[in-house]
């Protein structure tokens, strides 16, 4: 979900991909279009209770057309009520030529990003005009919008609509002219503004006794009402001869413009934005996929096993003997019994039990823990069945560090146990 902040805020790359995805609207003729809509819109968008679900649209239309060209691209707004200036109060963020171009009076054209777009037509055509200001000044409004703002009456807070009219006004030129207005960056910066403050009032009372975010529900002027469509989002109810492309096939309402997070965007002000970069540029390089078996232990893994493959969640004996490593392998149950040592084969388990010597084949465990039941219930040699000793060695062969010398020790050790045991029977 994209976050649209304060122009102010930007970094240097937002804001050079905002002036170039901008631009190449601009170039392609998609930016008139949207002054065609504007300019044959008029009573259907402005000066009802419309306004602000029309333009909530409108902008977000003209943003999705700036994530065609580049998907990293949102919106920014422009706070008017405040100057704008960076720390030490001596430059504009906004009047500069990187971005809006600077203040005063400059003919050619040649300051600002979106400099070079001369009149076409009139007594200036073929010259750039430039109402003169200095970084001091801007529209104010602060108050007015402040007593629109704390008022839960969505009558009163549309009142907006009159500030708002203050920052056309102070900008001059195109964005002052309401069939061109939409040709230039001021617009959409300003009218961004004005959505944010619908989607803050809405914040702000939610939840009050008898609020609503919208209306009139219904009887109001055509288009305007709360589940009236609005034009030209409304099928072939186009009233006006404008372009094309202006018909759309979906019926959008002002019901449909009240959640703007359902739109797909948020506000840094009203909802918080996360910088949400893509993951891999979050994590750290050592932890990157290919990073993450440990060295050593990548070092061990067959060649065929490639890094990026997940080891099985749980890993049996059965995946160890088949994709283990050779120093694991020779560790392994089968290994011990089948292909150890020749010292372990001829006393392993299995000789202990079925060719071992007589005496041990006639007292062994079996016996010692079946038969001498009498020696275990007087309280004799008892050994409880979960500190008995693992006569097999298996449990060690998983251990790192042992050895089949400790195994073989190990061994004698239990014989060393049952010759004990039969000498107290």
């Amino acid at each position: 979900m994209g976050c649209r902040k304060n122009l102010t805020t930007l970094t240097a790359s937002e804001r050079s991909a905002f002036v170039n995805a901008f631009l190449t609207l601009m170039d392609d003729g998609t930016a008139q279009g949207y002054a065609d809509i504007h300019a044959g819109a008029g009573a259907h968008g402005h000066g009802g209770p419309a306004f602000v679900a029309w333009h909530r649209e409108f902008v977000r239309r003209f943003e999705l057309d700036l994530q065609n060209i580049d998907p990293n691209v949102s919106l920014p707004y422009w706070d008017w009520t405040q100057a704008n200036l960076n720390s030490s109060g001596t430059q504009s963020l906004i009047w500069r030529d990187d971005f809006l171009g600077g203040p005063g009076d400059n003919s050619s054209g040649s300051a600002g990003s979106f400099g070079g777009f001369p009149v076409t037509t009139g007594p200036f055509a073929g010259r750039f005009t430039r109402k003169p200001f200095d970084i001091f000044t801007f529209p104010g409004t602060g108050g007015d919008i402040a007593a629109d703002m704390a008022s839960p009456d969505f009558n009163v807070f549309r009142g907006i609509e009159g500030p708002h009219g203050s920052a056309h006004v102070f900008c001059g030129g195109d964005v002052q002219a309401f069939t061109e207005t939409c040709r230039t960056p001021d617009f959409w910066l300003i009218h961004c503004n004005v959505d944010r403050l619908w989607a803050q009032w809405i914040k702000d009372h939610e939840g009050a006794p008898g609020f609503e975010p919208y209306k009139p529900v219904s009887g109001g002027p055509t288009g305007h009402s709360l589940n009236d469509s609005m034009w030209p989002w409304n099928g072939t109810q186009v009233p006006f001869g404008v372009q094309p492309w202006v018909n759309s096939p979906e019926i959008v309402t002002p019901a449909d413009m009240i959640d703007h997070l359902a739109l797909g965007y948020r506000y840094d002000t009203v909802d918080g934005c996360i910088d949400i970069k893509p993951l891999k540029e979050r994590i750290p390089k050592e932890f990157l996929p290919k990073e993450r078996i440990p060295k050593e232990l990548k070092e061990r893994l067959p060649k065929e096993l490639s890094p990026k493959e997940r080891l099985p969640k749980e890993l049996g004996p059965k995946e160890l003997k088949e994709r283990g490593p050779k120093e694991f392998k020779e560790r392994l149950p089968k290994e011990l019994k089948e292909g150890g040592p020749k010292e372990f084969k001829e006393g392993g388990p299995k000789e202990i039990k079925e060719g071992g010597p007589k005496e041990f084949k006639e007292g062994g465990p079996k016996e010692i823990f079946e038969n001498d039941t009498k020696s275990f219930t007087e309280g004799g040699v008892f050994i409880d069945p979960g500190l008995r000793p693992d006569l097999t060695g298996a449990d060690l062969a998983f251990e790192p560090g042992v050895s089949t010398g400790d195994v073989s020790r190990l061994r004698n050790d239990l014989l060393a146990r049952r010759a004990d045991l039969l000498r107290r029977r």
